[in-house]
């Protein structure tokens, strides 16, 4: 998909594209960083297994504007970041459609966090405060409605059950849920759903998406009731952009990774 979305930039600026694939080998990425430039490719995108191996090439490359995937690297221009301030936004704009919708006049919100962010010194900790900031700010102008600050930190999906439990039981006025993970979401929806008889006010919010949490938002019946679906192809295509940006005008910017807000108005778009 991230190919298809260079090449579609490519495409429409009159460039042309290449792929190549080094099957998570080490020496084969060395072997095709070479073969590459020898092709007199001027910008590349690299999803790298083991980015500070392509290092020294980027070194003795500067010419070569390169764009990695997820990692800042000595010698790159660019890479793909993930836009926590826009997932929390997603999040409270999906929620305050719901709270529309059914009439809920208040509640409090609870959240389930990954491991890492945990930790100060992991970019995930800097990730949940951006996201927090963005809820607290969304409760600060909707009376009635509050953040607990649940430091909820699940190790697996059943983990992520009990947890769900131990809110629920602890504070009988959570029932809005943000899941940064879809596991936890698909967990925290099922454990909701067996533990009242009537979920129709209680939202569940994932960072990401797959099969069954779109099963789980088209049903209309889950508390399970929005998703950021990471849009891979466009963002192959704002990293084709940027890739072009590098050969025309010699700068390239980081490029946000794509995520769409899916909820039961959009769901049909993304089930296969």
């Amino acid at each position: 998909k991230m190919c298809n979305g260079i090449q579609r930039a490519a495409d429409e600026k009159g460039y042309e594209a290449m792929i190549y694939d080094y099957n998570a080998d080490n020496e084969q990425m060395l072997t095709g960083l070479d073969t590459l430039k020898t092709s007199g490719v001027k910008a590349m995108y690299g999803l790298f297994t083991a980015p500070q191996a392509a290092t020294p090439f980027m070194q003795e490359n500067p010419e070569i504007g390169i764009l990695t995937q997820g990692a800042q690297v000595e010698g790159c221009q660019a890479w793909t970041v993930n836009d926590y301030v826009k997932l929390g936004e997603q999040f409270v704009e999906s929620l305050d459609k719901h709270v529309q919708e059914k009439g809920v006049t208040g509640g409090n919100i609870a959240a389930l966090w990954l491991e890492n962010c945990q930790n100060p010194d992991n970019d995930y900790y800097q990730a949940k405060k951006d996201i927090e900031a963005q809820i607290t700010a969304w409760c600060d102008a909707h009376e009635g409605f509050n953040y607990v600050h649940s430091e909820y930190y699940p190790k697996d999906d059943e983990d992520g059950s009990n947890m769900t439990a131990q809110i629920m039981n602890a504070d009988p006025d959570a029932k809005f849920f943000f899941c940064f993970n879809n596991g936890y979401g698909i967990a925290a929806a099922n454990e909701i759903s067996s533990a009242v008889p009537d979920a129709s006010e209680y939202f569940v919010f994932t960072s990401e998406g797959d099969d069954e949490v779109m099963r789980l938002i088209a049903s209309g019946t889950s508390p399970l009731r929005a998703c950021a679906y990471a849009n891979i192809e466009e963002s192959g295509y704002n990293v084709g952009l940027q890739l072009i940006n590098w050969i025309e005008n010699g700068v390239m910017e980081n490029v946000p990774v794509a995520k769409d807000l899916v909820t039961i108005d959009n769901v049909a778009n993304y089930i296969k």
